[in-house]
């Protein structure tokens, strides 16, 4: 596990399910680690109307109860 990723691509979702609409909006990507590995994750910190672009920096910030990687906007 990479302590820090690049987003890849993205998308701000804004229309979510009931177990998700407290985070509502929030962005999920699919990062790339140092050694080019692509992977899903839910990027935490997004705040209305920030820029989110391809390349942004993200770190580590903890594991789901499903093992799924959570990062964060630095």
């Amino acid at each position: 596990m990479a302590k820090k990723a690049k987003i890849y691509t993205s998308t701000v979702i804004n229309s979510a399910s009931a177990d998700f609409v407290d985070k509502v909006p929030y962005v999920v990507a699919i990062l790339e680690d140092p050694n080019g590995n692509r992977f899903p994750s839910f990027v935490e910190g997004y705040k209305e109307g920030m820029d989110v672009a391809i390349g942004m920096e993200v770190e580590f910030l903890k594991e789901d109860r499903l093992g799924n990687q959570i990062y964060k906007f630095i």
